[in-house]
């Protein structure tokens, strides 16, 4: 049986969260978190695009323009998440060495 959300609240307030990103206790994990959520968008939009160079380049037909397309789709995409991962390999980095206290 389920209850209604006003009962399961009233029952316990203090463990009852409504917060969809759960406990955070410092600022760097939630910009942790929204980094990886973006690099899940860029990794979904580079595979979009490998597909969309990849079915360029099989619709061709040898015409010389669709694969110079097709073939710069791809590329783009590469040098996209290239460009994405090593800003976030730099990101993580500097992070680190600013948030690490030093004794």
């Amino acid at each position: 049986m389920l209850l209604p959300l006003s009962h399961t609240l009233a029952a316990d307030p203090g463990s009852a969260t409504l917060n969809p990103l759960g406990s955070i206790p410092v600022p760097q994990e939630l910009f942790g978190r929204l980094l990886r959520f973006l690099l899940g968008f860029v990794g979904v939009g580079a595979l979009t695009f490998f597909i969309i160079g990849g079915i360029i380049l099989l619709m061709s037909q040898g015409n010389a323009d669709k694969v110079k397309m097709g073939k710069d789709t791809l590329v783009w995409a590469i040098i996209g998440m290239f460009v994405a991962f090593t800003s976030y390999i730099i990101l993580r980095f500097v992070l680190e060495i600013i948030i690490t206290p030093t004794a």
